[in-house]
């Protein structure tokens, strides 16, 4: 708590440093104002957000359910020797969107339900695609259908909003909600069976684990919690070339039966 006042401090500055920065980003506790386990929101350690910002690459870049911009100040910094990117956050909570443009005033932040996607998609950014999606979303249950298909689940609901706006997309999952067991383990597993699996089956879209980040080390030092996680990767521009190449491949057939 000593810490958390001394990020309050420093947030009530009209400048950060970078080291400012840092330090908010490290110790500022969402459970001191909010009731965040209930909702299943947790801040990605620092040390994860560092190494999973080594996997989306330069360009238009959007951060779904954002908190205060951990993943997507990573992003920016890894960007200045990888390459340019165009930052927008998307965060449901005012308050974490207040810090969020404190620690990272590059971005474009949009306080809106990223469930509510249609509305600010349409209406805040005119539709404009993205290269990358990212996302450390609420974990667990939503109270309704979420998303297009009725997931029940936010996770797989937040990487179906994605799959519809971005060309690629990068997650913080659950690992019993992906599709593989990589973090913790001697070896990497493809699972049949199981949420992950589920989802996969469901959309057609494909779950990696892109460059191969065990996640494990970084157990101990999430705040409140010790979750196992994958960080989860999806490409959305190729299965939605595929699908448009299956559209046109059952026209004909469609056409013959009439």
């Amino acid at each position: 708590m000593k810490a958390h006042a001394e990020a309050e401090a420093l947030l009530r500055k009209d400048t950060l440093s970078e080291d400012d920065k840092d330090f908010v980003l490290a110790n500022w506790h969402p459970d001191a104002e909010h009731n965040v386990a209930a909702a299943g929101v947790f801040f990605t350690p620092m040390g994860l957000a560092a190494d999973f910002a080594l996997e989306p690459g330069c360009g238009r870049v959007i951060d779904l359910c954002a908190g205060i911009g951990g993943l997507a100040y990573w992003v920016q910094q890894r960007s200045k020797w990888r390459g340019a990117v165009d930052l927008t956050s998307v965060e449901i909570n005012p308050r974490f969107v207040e810090i969020g443009r404190k620690l990272l005033p590059e971005a474009r932040w949009i306080c809106v339900d990223v469930l509510d996607w249609r509305e600010w998609w349409h209406g805040e950014l005119e539709g404009a695609m993205f290269d990358w999606a990212i996302a450390n979303p609420p974990f667990g249950k939503l109270a309704a259908p979420g998303a297009r298909r009725g997931f029940r689940s936010f996770e797989f609901a937040v990487i179906d909003i994605a799959s519809e706006i971005a060309d690629n997309g990068v997650f913080i999952l659950p690992q019993s909600s992906a599709s593989f067991r990589y973090s913790g383990r001697q070896r990497f597993e493809r699972l049949t069976s199981g949420p992950g699996a589920a989802f996969e089956q469901q959309t057609g879209l494909f779950m990696d684990c892109g460059i191969g980040i065990d996640t494990s080390i970084y157990r101990d030092q999430w705040r409140g919690v010790a979750p196992l996680c994958e960080i989860v990767t999806v490409e959305f521009a190729e299965w939605r070339e595929r699908r448009r190449a299956q559209a046109l491949e059952d026209r004909p057939r469609q056409l013959v039966l009439l």
